[in-house]
């Protein structure tokens, strides 16, 4: 008796999937991705058949500042006062001292907090003195289509020229083979190959001749 999946991936979703995707272009930026997709609404194109792929995905990691015990207590502070004044309120709506369950709350947030964000900065030893935030950005962005209205989608860019961004890779020009994936470049150093793009054929070292083998 096979397990219930407890967890499932958003690309089962029929939401996020197409059936048979044809590559109109990679983009370098959301921008220029999302004006070719309004420029293709624009002319009644049935852009509920298109999808946006972010690719080559990048954590970037910003630094904002240095970490001290000032700044550490500071932060708590803050924090302690926000949430003792949330819940303050939320209690003096019911209580017939509203001002000093108001206070008390208050205090006992900065309290808290302050002691938390402390101990938790003597335990770190140290080892993450800064502050920093994070995001996952693509690189690129690749504009795919559903297959039966691939054609009419190229056409209708073809005829909009250079009013719209270029592509940094296209699938091709009028009469090329159709590609169910990517039109991205490969990567330069081995690993697997980009999004939709087809593994690389494999080519067969040439046999070294028997030397015993007579003409």
């Amino acid at each position: 008796m096979s397990s219930p999946r407890t967890t499932d991936s958003p690309l089962d979703n029929q939401l996020f999937r197409l059936r048979f995707p044809r590559s109109l272009g990679t983009y370098a930026s959301y921008a220029d991705v999302q004006a070719v997709v309004d420029a293709l609404a624009d002319e009644d194109f049935a852009v509920e058949n298109t999808m946006i792929v972010g690719t080559d995905l990048r954590l970037v990691e910003r630094v904002t500042g240095r970490r001290s015990w000032g700044r550490v207590i500071g932060g708590g502070i803050l924090s302690g006062a926000w949430m003792g004044l949330f819940i303050g309120l939320l209690f003096s709506m019911l209580s017939e001292q509203a001002l000093t369950t108001l206070v008390s709350s208050v205090v006992l947030g900065i309290v808290f907090f302050t002691v938390w964000a402390a101990i938790g900065y003597a335990l770190s030893g140290g080892r993450r003195d800064f502050t920093s935030t994070t995001a996952t950005i693509p690189m690129q962005y690749e504009l795919l289509v559903e297959h039966s209205v691939a054609e009419e989608a190229r056409r209708l860019l073809a005829a909009a020229g250079p009013s719209l961004p270029r592509p940094v890779t296209s699938p091709g020009g009028a009469g090329a083979p159709e590609q169910a994936a990517s039109s991205s470049p490969r990567p330069a150093f081995g690993g697997r190959a980009s999004y939709g793009q087809p593994a690389p054929e494999r080519t067969e070292p040439p046999r070294a001749q028997d030397p015993r083998r007579e003409d």
